[in-house]
């Protein structure tokens, strides 16, 4: 089969040339704010100079959350160009130390997004004190450098997000201020509204996911409350396709797998790569639709997988790695471990009449060695590795090794500079005794986030 990236020439690496109007010293700072990362929710960091008042509080977070958005887009993707090379170079550094020599992959030309502005088809809202004092303020978190302490700013100027989700966060922001509720900042400390989740899809159906924290009120009251809400969307005519509320106990949400329908359709319905899919409240969906098609064709071009292959989707989601690449094999299995997004992966195959798709419930790292040992008679098995941030447990990458049928692996990561990440990168090639290591032959850079430091990168394992 033919595939526009077959090549040999591993040794060139993709330079692209500098434009004159980027200084090293915005490259260097680029670079800086690309390597920071924070583990709180939607809390961003500014520099010492940025001192937070009501007029440079909007400046500060669209600083922190979207630093290149006054870069113009081609200057965007040359930075990310760089730093796609940066990233090898660190890997090289890495598998260095380990003795363990990397020939030069091809380095591809990054692949820009159709759509810049207002582009993301989720995004997740919080409440703390704003800059003003109000305890009931929705956005994003910001640390203040003059005190230390962490401010809520609305995110009604960052330009990657949605008018339609700003606009719900909004209301429900003047919703919650007129509620005799307090807010909740952690789940112990007694307060009932925690946030909102907006996701929306192109044709503009919008789901919204009401945020509390149950402990210690009733359901009288929690009903009560969902209904009040309803009522206050009504009253002011807007139109949600579907209403949910998640009471949730713990400090990040997702552990909670309790997801009430209050109004409207239990899903949303995403057009992607010519497939129709299927969304729920907790499932995980590529955040940028229209770049994620570029994302996939791209993926599968280096892929180049035929007929007889079979594809092994791991950390499936809601299976649009399968869904996709139906078409070019002969048959997909998924893993993944949000029983929710398994049997949206399900019911999309069934939507789309496809019947050589199977996704499997459970962690990668646990069930794994079993999925590998009832496709030991597999001919061709060619595995794509999509994680969250976080990377895949060690067991993974060692289960990978061990099985000698997968010759072909893409892994796909939105922050391959992670320690995570780097890790299981440097352990699928470094050279040990018991198993035989990939060789990195190519990485292709799409920038699924534009205006952020962010970038989606693939790289592809054969050996």
């Amino acid at each position: 089969m033919f595939s526009p990236y077959c090549n040999n020439n591993f040794h060139n690496i993709v330079k692209i040339k500098r434009h004159a109007d980027l200084t090293y010293s915005f490259i260097n700072h680029w670079m800086h704010i690309r390597k920071q990362s924070s583990v709180i929710i939607n809390k961003v960091e500014v520099s010492s100079t940025d001192i937070l008042t009501d007029e440079t509080q909007f400046r500060a977070l669209e600083k922190s959350v979207t630093p290149l958005c006054r870069v113009p887009y081609e200057n965007q993707l040359v930075l990310k160009q760089q730093w796609t090379n940066t990233v090898f170079k660190e890997l090289r550094s890495r598998l260095h130390k380990v003795k363990t020599v990397i020939r030069l992959p091809t380095i591809f030309p990054i692949s820009s997004s159709p759509q810049i502005d207002e582009y993301r088809n989720k995004d997740e809202f919080n409440f703390r004190p704003g800059i003003d004092g109000n305890p009931k303020t929705l956005g994003f978190f910001v640390s203040n450098p003059s005190n230390g302490n962490i401010y809520c700013v609305p995110t009604m100027k960052l330009i990657n997000m949605k008018q339609s989700h700003k606009d719900i966060a909004q209301v429900f922001e003047a919703f919650v201020r007129k509620s005799e509720l307090p807010v909740s900042y952690d789940h112990m400390d007694g307060g009932f509204w925690r946030g909102i989740i907006v996701r929306s899809n192109l044709k503009g159906d919008i789901m919204v996911i009401v945020v509390a924290n149950p402990r210690g009120y009733t359901n009288e009251i929690m009903l009560d409350e969902q209904r009040r809400f309803n009522d206050f969307l009504k009253s002011i005519n807007i139109n949600i396709h579907s209403l949910y509320f998640h009471p949730s106990l713990h400090t990040r949400s997702s552990k909670d797998s309790t997801f009430i329908l209050v109004d409207g359709n239990k899903y949303i319905y995403e057009d992607l790569c010519r497939f129709k899919f299927r969304i729920s409240p907790d499932s995980f969906f590529q955040i940028n639709t229209l770049t994620a098609e570029v994302l996939y064709d791209e993926l599968f071009k280096l892929m180049n997988p035929t007929k007889t292959s079979t594809l092994l989707d791991l950390c499936s989601g809601t299976g649009t790695v399968s869904i996709i690449g139906s078409k070019h094999v002969q048959s997909c299995i998924g893993v993944e471990s949000v029983a929710q997004a398994v049997n949206d992966a399900k019911e999309t195959a069934k939507i789309n009449n496809i019947p050589n798709c199977d996704f499997i419930e459970g962690k990668v790292e646990v069930v794994l060695k079993q999925v590998l040992d009832e496709l030991s008679m597999t001919s061709d098995l060619c595995t794509v590795l999509n994680p969250g941030r976080a990377g895949v447990h060690p067991k993974v990458i060692n289960a990978i090794r061990n099985n000698r049928l997968i010759n072909s692996l893409a892994y796909v990561s939105c922050k391959a500079d992670s320690p995570i990440t780097m890790k299981n990168l440097v352990e699928l090639v470094v050279n040990n005794k018991k198993t035989r290591p990939f060789t990195l032959e190519s990485i292709k850079p799409v920038d699924m986030f534009p205006h952020t430091k962010h970038c989606e990168l693939i790289f592809m394992f054969k050996r």
